[in-house]
């Protein structure tokens, strides 16, 4: 009988009767079942009177009781200690007679109950996402299965199964007429002929043994462990276990992996490295691999609609849903490029493409026509971060570079060939004879017999040309309207494929069949990839050239090309939108910004002892936007440069060393400022505070002890002012000053509670101390409803810093203080900075302001804010890891914690959750102390239709299971 036509139990057994045999044959009594699904057999997961649970299988009748016992064997090798490594495999419960099959009759008919110990943990396609850390686990497990069953023999007497992977175009045929859908037929049929081209070649050469041959993801467990990802935990139902195929084992697992995936080839990848790194492949496996894997699917998606056209279940419903828009997927990767791509993933030796037939400089067209890059644009809000397309400048066709390892997430921006271009239509003629193989609404498709059959592609063409007709070398072929992409193929079928967008993972495959054109078309030859410089190379060449303290962004961080307003992108197009940039205030690659500086540069620039008008300029403009009385300008190039001659003026005028910080707080990078930053001296490898600096209490409204519902808070944080003030003073050291961020970066996005600042300002004062803003971070209009922060504590401070956001990313800063403080400040040392205020920068700083107020940044952000803050909250709502959401304006940071009760920070899902966003486009990156708070700080020009693109990315990878 097929197994299509007994695809579930005659008749499911009642509770009772359940309960009473598990407690007559195995001496154990149920309180609780719940029914699990099962493809033939009955399956019910049981609560004991001892607190345990087992999962009780009930055959279908005509079981055979030897095969059940031969896969009972088969799990106690797996069960062995260790040999799967951290993964588990159960052994079955024996009966009271020792035996762990129970034959029982009922109602003259036969069944056989097994009872296996609970593994507790979420099957694999309950997840809502797999991470490519966890696709490798499954690979490695797959390996270790291989390894543990390769003791085993095969089953006496047992026959091929209609799941046998290499039994995929027969099970396919059983049921291929149920159906319906044409497309779906022709995509069966397209996948069983790669099956069938592979295994004629291979399938002699082929490794045998037994194999579990049943690793999908309904029967593989995770869970989460300490760094918070889900690990492969344990390994399920041993039921279709064969002596076949060794590579059925990678096959099926591989298969079940590419559901549910924008990218399958990208998680298959992922599965073959983990099985790889464990147990090398052959290379008739490595040939069979992408068609048995496509094949399975087939099986799969077959099977369960013929059972669900004969009235299925809701098991078959679940089997199938998410496998026929694989297999559509699937389907559109031609089987050389799946290939290619497995021996990649398996670290197997790759045949380098060959070079492409040269065309003796013969021209392609009329025209003078070169390599074309168009500009990148931003991108809208339903493009979801994905650049939709890159050119190469470097290598003058994208199949040429040198790529990376793909990743979760990563989006086809990639287009294969090369790019020409024109500012006029221009006739494009035939640089070799061929003939045209196939023609659709944008593309022409040519064959080229040489020294070997190639096929060009010609996207488009406004062509005349027919299928059959033949064109000779030089004969125009149509005509191009400003832009032509052209590529050429090793067969047709790749041709076919390759009008398509790739990604970064396919592109190394695609290089070796789809060729650089350069040479066929007659434009020279195009540098060599090998020298190209990847992010790979890059981080490897940075990691050797620079300290170990100088870090980057992201354990897998991408190599930036360029930007444009709120959105960055990388060398191969993608599209990232920056939500956590504050240097570049008012957007990436600003055209005023780029402009003025760009005629500065080309009129004059020089050192600020010279006198020339910019600096004037910008002095009134800058000390325009300050409250009196401040209104002295000190312009400098860093932040850090900025603070240090902060305190460094405090000093001097006070006469005292003296200065109060608050805890946590980050200044500056130089010396004073390391013994000033609580951030960094009481940090990793912090060396403790100079002796002159005091730390007063962070007025931190969620940790500290007066929160959010205290309405005293501000007078209740200023009162440590006050105490250390008075401690100092009764020392004899007064402070010279206070030094506070108007809002805390550093320490995790701290807002200060209403009237702190004046209050502690105040008690500095009183004993004759200076008070210093630290307008670094957030000046400039991010707070929206203010232009400074410190205005939004209702204080004027007596010095203001100011860096990041003054220049756009250049190198820019300034001190800006009172007439009666600068003159106290010359004591006759000279002060002089070579490069501070140097035309240049004037003009950059210039613009910089007309951007905000031409532009209205300041309403922006607080628009942009309100949206953000709304979002946020939303989410706050949904989300527990969120414990806390501060915001201002577009100053916004959301601390997460394990656990809202004891507020345990969550450090290690803060990092996580940044390597998720940036997969998805979205850069964000933690902070804070605990390192346990998203910093959100994008350029003004983030619009309120970015901030709902990013909470939307954000709220669905707080959905997933990682």
């Amino acid at each position: 009988m097929s197994i299509l036509e007994s695809s579930s139990p005659v008749e499911q057994w009642n509770q009772a009767s359940i309960a009473e045999v598990l407690a007559q044959e195995f001496g154990l009594r149920a309180v609780a079942q719940s029914p699990l699904g099962g493809e033939v057999d009955q399956n019910v997961a049981v609560d004991l009177a001892d607190g345990s649970r087992v999962v009780v299988k009930v055959s279908s009748p005509g079981a055979d009781p030897d095969e059940i016992r031969w896969r009972h064997a088969l799990q106690t090798l797996a069960a062995r200690p260790g040999v799967l490594g951290p993964v588990h495999a159960t052994t079955a419960i024996a009966s009271r007679n020792g035996d762990t099959v129970v034959p029982i009759d009922r109602d003259g008919t036969r069944r056989i109950v097994t009872v296996q110990p609970w593994l507790p943990g979420r099957t694999l396609s309950d997840l809502n996402s797999h991470s490519p850390q966890l696709l490798g686990e499954l690979g490695l497990t797959a390996a270790r299965m291989v390894q543990a069953l390769a003791p085993a023999t095969a089953l006496p007497g047992a026959t091929t199964r209609h799941w046998d992977v290499l039994r995929s175009p027969e099970a396919i045929a059983e049921g291929i007429e149920a159906v319906e859908d044409p497309a779906r037929q022709a995509q069966v049929r397209e996948i069983v002929g790669w099956f069938d081209r592979a295994m004629d070649s291979h399938a002699a050469g082929l490794p045998r043994s037994v194999v579990h041959q049943d690793l999908n993801d309904f029967n593989v467990l995770a869970r989460p462990g300490p760094d918070g990802r889900h690990h492969v935990h344990a390994v399920l139902d041993f039921a279709d276990a064969l002596h076949t195929a060794r590579i059925g084992e990678l096959a099926v697992a591989v298969a079940y992996a590419m559901l549910r995936k924008k990218n399958p080839l990208s998680a298959a990848t992922a599965v073959i490295r983990g099985y790889a790194a464990e147990l090398e492949l052959t290379e008739d496996e490595l040939a069979v691999l992408y068609p048995l894997a496509a094949a399975r699917l087939c099986v799969n998606a077959v099977t369960w609609t013929k059972r669900q056209a004969d009235g299925g279940t809701s098991y078959g419903h679940e089997r199938m849903k998410h496998t026929w828009p694989a297999i559509a997927l699937i389907a559109t990767t031609p089987p050389e490029v799946g290939e290619l791509l497995v021996r990649m993933a398996a670290g197997a030796a790759v045949e380098p493409g060959r070079p492409a037939p040269g065309a003796d400089a013969h021209k392609l067209a009329a025209l003078d026509l070169v390599p074309f890059e168009p500009a990148h644009e931003p991108v809208g809000q339903d493009d979801r971060a994905r650049l939709g397309r890159h050119l190469s400048a470097d290598a003058g066709t994208v199949v040429r570079r040198t790529t990376e390892a793909g990743e979760a997430g990563e989006a086809a921006t990639l287009r294969l060939g090369i790019e020409l271009a024109s500012s006029e239509p221009f006739q494009v003629v035939a640089p070799h004879s061929g003939v045209v193989q196939e023609r659709g609404a944008a593309y022409l498709i040519l064959r080229h017999e040489a020294d070997e059959t190639i096929w060009s592609r010609w996207t488009g063409l406004d062509s005349p040309l027919s299928t059959g007709v033949t064109v000779a070398r030089g004969e125009p072929i149509g005509t191009a309207h400003t832009s032509l992409r052209v590529a050429i193929f090793r067969s047709l079928e790749t041709a076919k494929a390759g009008g398509r967008l790739v990604t970064p993972s396919e592109a190394a495959a695609w290089a070796i069949i789809s060729p650089d054109p350069s040479d066929f078309l007659g434009l020279g030859a195009q540098p060599d990839p090998a020298v190209a410089w990847t992010a790979n190379k890059v981080l490897a060449t940075r990691n050797r050239r620079f300290a170990r303290s100088q870090r980057s962004y992201y354990d897998r961080p991408m190599q930036l090309v360029g930007g444009r307003g709120a959105w960055l992108y990388d060398e191969f197009g993608r599209g990232y939108l920056d939500a956590m940039n504050n240097v570049s205030h008012v957007g990436h690659s600003n055209p005023r910004v780029v402009e003025a500086a760009t005629a500065q540069m080309w009129q004059l620039n020089t050192n600020s002892r010279f006198l020339y008008r910019g600096i004037a300029e910008y002095a009134e403009r800058l000390t325009a936007l300050l409250p009196d009385p401040l209104e002295v300008v000190f312009l400098v190039c860093s932040g850090s440069e900025a603070n240090d001659l902060a305190v460094r003026i405090a000093r001097t005028v006070t006469g005292r060393n003296d200065v109060l910080v608050v805890d946590g707080a980050y200044h500056g990078n130089t010396s004073v400022l390391t013994g000033l930053s609580p951030n960094r001296y009481k940090g990793p490898g912090g060396t403790g505070p100079d002796p002159t600096t005091h730390e007063v209490q962070q007025p931190n409204r969620y940790r500290g002890p007066f929160g959010y519902d205290d309405p005293d808070a501000g007078s209740k944080y200023a009162a440590d002012v006050r105490r250390q003030v008075d401690r100092l003073t009764a020392l004899g050291t007064p402070p010279a000053a206070f030094i506070a961020e108007s809002a805390m970066g550093t320490a995790g996005s701290i807002f200060y509670p209403d009237g702190y600042l004046e209050q502690a300002h105040a008690h500095v004062r009183a004993a004759g101390g200076l008070c210093i803003a630290d307008e670094v971070q957030v000046g400039f209009g991010r707070f929206g409803d203010v232009f400074w922060g410190f205005e939004g504590q209702g204080v004027v401070p007596d010095i203001v810093t100011m860096g990041k956001p003054i220049g756009n990313g250049h190198p820019m800063a300034a001190v800006v203080t009172t007439r009666e403080i600068a003159d106290a400040f010359d004591t006759g040392m000279r002060y002089f900075n070579t490069f501070g205020g140097n035309p240049v920068s004037c003009a950059i700083g210039t613009a910089v302001l007309d951007e905000i107020s031409e532009r209205g940044l300041q309403a922006r952000a607080a628009e942009t804010g309100r949206v953000l803050d709304a979002r946020l909250g939303e989410l706050a709502g949904r989300h527990a890891l969120i414990g806390d959401v501060r915001a201002h304006g577009m100053y916004v940071g959301i601390e997460l914690v394990r656990d809202r009760a004891t507020k345990e920070p969550a450090p290690q899902e803060a990092l996580l959750l940044s390597e998720l966003m940036k997969d998805e486009g979205m850069l964000v990156y933690p902070t804070g102390p605990a390192e346990n708070v998203l910093k959100i700080k994008p350029p003004l020009a983030f619009t309120p239709a970015d901030a709902e693109l990013f909470t939307e990315v954000l709220d669905e990878v707080l959905t997933r299971d990682w």
